[in-house]
């Protein structure tokens, strides 16, 4: 699973045979809840999440978390 820091928050993104699925992470507890209501479009590369991520979150960017980052 791909984890990304968007703006303060952590998500998980994996690829499935269905299309890419969006998770809630907690990190601390390594526990992972899907999120049904985020869609990543079945074409996009690994290389365009971090920037659709950022598009669909950008409300959320603050000085202290200015961007998405992947961190796992």
């Amino acid at each position: 699973m791909l984890i990304y820091n968007v703006f303060g928050r952590f998500l998980g993104v994996k690829k499935t045979p269905d299309g890419w699925q969006v998770f809630r992470a907690d990190m601390a507890e390594r526990k992972f809840s899907r999120l049904y209501d985020v869609i990543i479009p079945d074409d996009m590369t690994e290389a365009e999440i971090p920037g659709w991520l950022g598009d669909i979150f950008h409300e959320a960017a603050s000085e202290l978390h200015p961007d998405v980052k992947r961190v796992e």
